[in-house]
């Protein structure tokens, strides 16, 4: 009777043992055609980008005109670097730390970048592509911050070579700020605010010596109802008259390169010929204004 009874335990306990090697492997080895129907999870490859691309004009227009970057902000994610094919990168002006930007292409200007590297850009015509790390928020703009490649970055911090050709454009702008009497005077008198007599209508011509940076529009509804556009005169930001106020005409519009426009991107720099109205303690009266992209 014993040995029946250790015969059924044996049998019982086999019983168990296989069960248990069964689950065993049903549980912990999984059927080798479930990796066959899994989906393989692939890499985005990111592309290059190109400004004549629909999506990237129309994304530009989004943020220049309706000042939305969320579209221009996708568009520089889905390319990893963008080459700027016959445009040339600028240098605007310097913050703190940070070097602003615009490229300058056939028929147009793209503003609103800034580089923020240890080493300056000196020479920034040299780039031949960037990528874009993302948006800033600069005052009430956005801007994009660039990175370039080790290449680039070495092409546009060497200085220009001694002894290349001259550019005439730029000997015209050299003897311009020589000879330019107009802004002597004006700058003569911006050291010294105070009401005098002017000659009505002289002309002063702010040229690459002492160029105008854009700060942003402004309206006097209450005295005569019109819109002005504001400047800073660069090369005296301290004095009162350093401050320029620019009046709008009936749409709205200011002269630029001989084109009526209102689209001027905050913190471009620009030439100008205006003419003096009146100069009194605290301010300049300006008018007959024309903006030319520096």
């Amino acid at each position: 009777m014993q040995n029946i009874f250790q015969l059924r335990t044996k049998r019982l306990l086999l019983s168990f043992t296989s069960l248990g090697v069964l689950l065993f492997f049903s549980v912990f080895i999984p059927d080798s055609g479930s990796f066959a129907e899994e989906p393989q999870t692939q890499k985005k490859i990111s592309r290059i980008g190109d400004f004549a691309e629909k999506e990237f004009q129309e994304a530009w227009r989004k943020y220049s005109k309706e000042k939305d970057a969320r579209p221009l902000k996708e568009w520089f994610k889905q390319h990893g670097t963008v080459h700027i094919g016959e445009c040339k990168f600028r240098s605007t002006h310097e913050m703190e730390e940070l070097q602003v930007l615009y490229l300058d292409c056939p028929g147009k200007k793209l503003y609103g970048f800034f580089y923020s590297g240890e080493e300056r850009l000196r020479s920034p015509e040299r780039i031949d592509s960037f990528r874009v790390k993302g948006p800033v928020k600069l005052g009430k703009t956005v801007y994009w911050e660039l990175e370039f490649s080790a290449e680039n970055l070495k092409a546009a911090s060497s200085k220009p070579i001694p002894g290349g050709k001259s550019n005439p454009e730029t000997k015209l702008v050299e003897k311009a700020s020589t000879v330019n009497f107009g802004l002597q005077y004006f700058l003569s008198i911006a050291k010294h605010p105070i009401d005098r007599p002017t000659p009505k209508g002289k002309e002063i011509f702010f040229d690459s010596s002492c160029p105008l940076l854009y700060l942003g529009k402004d309206a006097d509804f209450y005295w005569d109802k019109s819109l002005y556009y504001s400047f800073q005169a660069s090369c005296l930001p301290d004095s009162p008259y350093s401050w320029i106020r620019i009046k709008a005409d009936l749409s709205g519009n200011v002269l630029v390169d001989n084109q009526p426009t209102e689209e001027l991107q905050e913190g471009a720099r620009y030439l100008a010929k205006l003419k003096l109205e009146s100069v009194e303690k605290d301010k300049i009266v300006w008018s007959d204004a024309e903006l030319f992209h520096e």
